[in-house]
């Protein structure tokens, strides 16, 4: 499993609110120097973060993001199905085949097997374990 730079951006963007507490909202730009990323990317991924209800953010002057819920509530498979999508056992290239079902079968099963470890692990890693 391969984990894009936006997963990666948005784990550490969580880290970075997660350590500020629940002071103020911190502005992107700030999460962005902190991260050495481009504003604007890191700008993309936050919004995705606060359409699917992990971080909160306020416009204005004084405005930013901040974690909707406390950081041990977060765990890097909600941040990463929230930018990736569902993590699961499905491939597309497997539907497209037609010969061996029982071969087809077995991959199947593999892959399924992989995606449910995979979300296991991820679901019990938080926000909070990783910014001890």
């Amino acid at each position: 499993m391969k984990l894009n730079r936006a997963s990666a951006l948005g784990v550490f963007a969580g880290i970075h609110l997660a350590r500020q507490g629940k002071k103020a909202p911190i502005q992107g730009k700030e999460i962005a120097e902190s991260l050495g990323t481009p504003h604007d990317y890191l700008l993309k991924v936050l919004q995705q973060l606060v359409k699917a209800r992990i971080f909160m953010s306020e416009r204005g002057p004084a405005g930013g993001f901040q974690l909707r819920k406390d950081p041990d509530q977060i765990t890097l498979l909600d941040i990463v199905e929230a930018i990736e999508g569902p993590i699961d056992g499905d491939s597309n290239v497997l539907h497209e085949i037609q010969a061996q079902p029982n071969a087809k079968h077995s991959l199947e099963s593999a892959y399924n097997d992989v995606a449910r470890f995979a979300r296991s692990l991820l679901k019990k890693t938080t926000i909070k374990d990783l910014a001890a």
